[in-house]
């Protein structure tokens, strides 16, 4: 392949087939390795260009990865949500694993994301995280879940045994929430409050108006997180969005609470 301008991919299918390709730079070989995906016109596009010891992990082995390492846990999952950019893969899936919060009125499920890419803006990786079940909110906070990760470099095998044993204490890592849920319901919500959580968190403004008409008859920095991640997980988009998940998830329950604690 003739290395050429990164492009919009036109791929429905995140399990679409992949390959890494020879890279050629005027007529002459180097030892890059060129990724490319099947796309929708049976044609194949090139996706990212990386170093030669790039490991290509496929959205398929992740998949049936996935199914196996699922079907393996005592929990039953649903899949909930899913995004796909042509080069970038996430999904995730709801437990029926749950613990209330009666102080919020609320009951909190584990979650579990899984996500992959062939850009390299992600390795592959599972992360727990949890759901607010009254409105499904994700709420994802690398500081509070655990998480098992593959890289794309060296060796690329899955262990199912590893993973369990990285995301293991399932339902223990969903109670710990619930004394932090207390606490950020106890400190009022002001605008003040809103300024700094959207400076020291790079909520980008543009999501501010949609996120302060949700906020009618809030009180609490819990229901200022809330009206966030409803935003984030009902309408944000791509890798960008669920890293904006992740800040806002550490923020909150790790951040703003040990400044209460």
């Amino acid at each position: 392949m003739e290395r050429k301008e990164r492009s919009r991919v036109k791929v429905s299918s995140p399990l679409a087939e992949v390959r890494a390709a020879r890279v050629r730079v005027n007529g002459a070989d180097v030892t890059h390795k060129g990724i490319e995906i099947l796309n929708d016109d049976g044609e194949w596009d090139c996706i990212n260009i990386h170093s030669a010891n790039y490991n290509l992990i496929s959205n398929s082995q992740v998949a049936e990865a996935t199914e196996k390492i699922l079907s393996e846990s005592i929990i039953r999952w649903t899949p909930e949500r899913e995004v796909w950019t042509g080069r970038y893969w996430a999904k995730m899936f709801r437990s029926d694993v749950a613990v209330d919060a009666p102080q919020v009125d609320d009951t909190l499920s584990l979650g579990l994301r899984v996500e992959n890419s062939y850009d390299g803006s992600c390795q592959f990786r599972m992360v727990l995280m949890g759901y607010v079940l009254s409105c499904t909110n994700g709420l994802v906070s690398p500081k509070m879940f655990s998480s098992y990760t593959v890289r794309h470099s060296g060796n690329n095998d899955f262990s199912i045994t590893a993973a369990l044993m990285h995301l293991e204490d399932w339902i223990s890592q969903v109670k710990n929430l619930v004394p932090r849920v207390n606490a950020l319901n106890d400190i009022p919500l002001t605008i003040d409050l809103l300024a700094r959580v959207a400076n020291e968190t790079g909520l980008p403004n543009t999501e501010l108006g949609h996120i302060t008409k949700l906020l009618t008859g809030t009180h609490s920095a819990w229901d200022l997180m809330q009206a966030i991640t409803h935003r984030l997980s009902h309408h944000g988009r791509g890798r960008a969005s669920i890293q904006t998940e992740e800040r806002i998830g550490d923020y909150f329950m790790d951040h703003l609470y040990s400044e209460v604690a």
